[in-house]
C-alpha cells in the first residue's frame, strides 16, 4: 500500500460529495426541517444574549469595542471547535484501532495512506461545523452596531480560523495516535505509514479476559424474552472493551460526583445547585451511552432477527430506568439533612429529568439507527435548545424536552423501515 503513488484528489472529493449527498437524502424531510429549526433557534438565542452586552459596549466606546468582542468570541468558538474536531478524530482512530472501525477495508484500497489519512481527517473536521450556529447568532447581534465591512471581515476571518483550527485539531490528534501506536518491530514494519500502524494496532486482550473466555466455553441456548436478551447483551457490551464501556464509566463517574457535591464545604443552596447540575450532566452521559449501545448492534445481524421495535425499546428504557434509580440512590446516600418536602421535591426533579433525558437518548438511538453519530448530534441539539429555552423563559425547556420525547416516540414504528447508512 505504501509503495503506491499518491492518488489524485478528485476521487476523494467525489467520494466526500457523494457521502454528504447520501446522508442528506437518508434524512427524511421532516427531520431536516426539525434540525434546521433547532439550529436557527439556538443561533437566535445566542444572538439575543449577545445583543445587550454589544449594545452597551457600543454606547460606551463606539463600534470598536463591540467589534473586538465579536472577533474574540468568534476566535474562541473556532478554537473550541478545533478541540472538538480533534477529540472526535482521536476517538475515530481509536475505534478503528480497537477493531470497531473499518480498518481492513480502508487499508485494502489502492490508495496512498497519506490520501486516506486526509480523507479520514475530513470526516472528523465536519464535527467543527457546529460553531457556525452560535457564531452566526453573534454576527447577527452585531448588525447595526458594527460597520458592515468590518463585520464581513470578522465573518471571513472566522471561516478561515475555523478551518485552520479544525485542521490543527485533527493533525494533533493524528500525531498523538501515531505516537501511541506500537512502533515498528521488523524491517518490513519500519516502512509502514503512521496511519497503517494506527489502524493495525489492535490492542492485545488482557490475560484475565482470555481466561474468562476460555472458562466460558461454548455458549448455551436459553429461552428468555427478547427484551431480556437484549438487556443482557447490552450489559455484556458495557463490561467488555467496547466504546460502550467508556461511556458507562464516564456516566458512573459523573453520577458519583453529583452525589459528592453535597459534601463540598459550600452553602447548602450552592451544593444543591451543583448536585442538580451534575445530575443533569450524568443524565446526558446516560443518554449518550444508550445511543452508543444502539450503534454497536450490527445492522445486518439485527435486522434478520424476528424482532419488533417493542423489545428493543423496552430493553433500552429499562436501562434508563435503572440509571434513574441509581441517581436517586446515590443522592439519598449523600444528601445531608433536608426537610422531607425539600428532599422529595429535589429527588422528583432529578429523577424526572434523568428518566426523560435517558429515554430521549434511547429513542433517538432507535429511531435514527444505525446512524449513531447523527443520533448523537440530534440529541445534543435538542438538549442545547432545551437549556437555551429554560434560560429565556423558566420551565420552557422542560416543555420542549417533553415535546421532543413525544415526537421521538411517535417515530418509533419507523424503526422497521430503517436502512443501513
Amino acid at each position: 500500500m505504501t509503495a503506491l503513488p499518491s492518488a489524485p484528489p478528485a476521487p476523494f472529493r467525489d467520494l466526500e460529495r457523494a457521502l454528504l449527498w447520501r446522508r442528506f437524502r437518508g434524512t427524511e424531510l421532516r427531520l431536516r426541517v426539525e434540525i434546521a429549526a433547532i439550529a436557527v433557534l439556538l443561533s437566535a438565542f445566542c444572538g439575543w444574549k449577545a445583543r445587550v452586552p454589544l449594545d452597551g459596549l457600543t454606547r460606551a466606546g463606539g463600534p470598536a469595542p463591540a467589534a473586538r468582542a465579536v472577533a474574540l468570541g468568534a476566535a474562541a468558538l473556532a478554537a473550541l471547535a478545533g478541540v472538538v474536531a480533534g477529540v472526535g478524530h482521536a476517538r475515530r482512530l481509536r475505534r478503528a484501532a480497537s477493531g470497531a472501525g473499518l480498518a481492513l477495508p480502508w487499508l485494502s484500497l489502492p490508495v496512498a495512506p497519506g490520501e486516506l489519512a486526509r480523507h479520514l481527517a475530513w470526516e472528523s473536521r465536519l464535527g467543527a461545523l457546529w460553531a457556525v450556529v452560535p457564531a452566526l447568532g453573534g454576527l447577527v447581534a452585531a448588525a447595526g452596531l458594527v460597520p458592515v465591512l468590518l463585520l464581513a471581515g470578522i465573518a471571513a476571518g472566522f471561516a478561515l480560523l475555523l478551518a485552520a483550527a479544525a485542521h490543527a485539531g485533527c493533525a494533533v490528534a493524528f500525531q498523538v495516535a501515531a505516537r501511541a501506536a506500537p512502533g515498528p518491530g521488523t524491517p518490513g514494519a519500519a516502512r509502514l505509514h503512521p496511519l497503517e500502524r494506527i489502524l493495525l494496532s489492535t490492542p492485545s486482550e488482557p490475560r484475565p479476559a482470555r481466561r474468562d473466555a476460555a472458562r466460558r466455553g461454548i455458549g448455551r441456548w436459553r429461552r428468555i424474552p427478547a427484551w431480556a436478551a437484549l438487556w443482557l447483551k447490552d450489559l455484556q457490551l458495557s463490561l467488555r472493551g467496547t466504546p460502550a464501556r467508556e461511556r458507562a464509566r464516564s456516566t458512573l463517574l459523573v453520577l458519583v460526583l453529583a452525589a459528592l457535591a453535597w459534601r463540598l464545604p459550600v452553602e447548602p443552596a450552592l451544593a444543591r445547585l451543583l448536585a442538580f447540575a451534575l445530575s443533569l450532566a450524568g443524565a446526558v452521559a446516560l443518554a449518550e451511552w444508550l445511543v452508543e449501545l444502539a450503534g454497536l448492534d450490527p445492522f445486518v445481524a439485527l435486522r434478520v432477527l424476528p424482532l419488533g421495535v417493542a423489545p428493543v425499546w423496552g430493553a433500552r428504557v429499562l436501562w434508563a430506568a435503572a440509571g434513574t434509580a441509581l441517581v436517586v440512590l446515590l443522592q439519598l446516600l449523600a444528601v445531608p439533612e433536608l426537610s422531607p418536602r425539600a428532599l422529595r421535591v429535589f429527588l422528583t426533579w432529578v429523577a424526572g429529568a434523568t428518566l426523560a433525558i435517558g429515554i430521549l437518548g434511547a429513542q433517538y438511538g432507535i429511531t435514527l439507527y444505525p446512524r449513531t453519530e447523527h443520533a448523537r448530534r440530534v440529541l445534543g441539539l435538542t438538549l442545547g435548545l432545551a437549556v437555551a429555552a429554560s434560560l429565556m423563559i423558566p420551565l420552557l425547556g422542560w416543555v420542549l424536552l417533553l415535546a421532543a420525547l413525544l415526537h421521538s416516540a411517535l417515530r418509533l414504528p419507523r424503526w422497521a423501515a430503517s436502512e443501513e447508512s
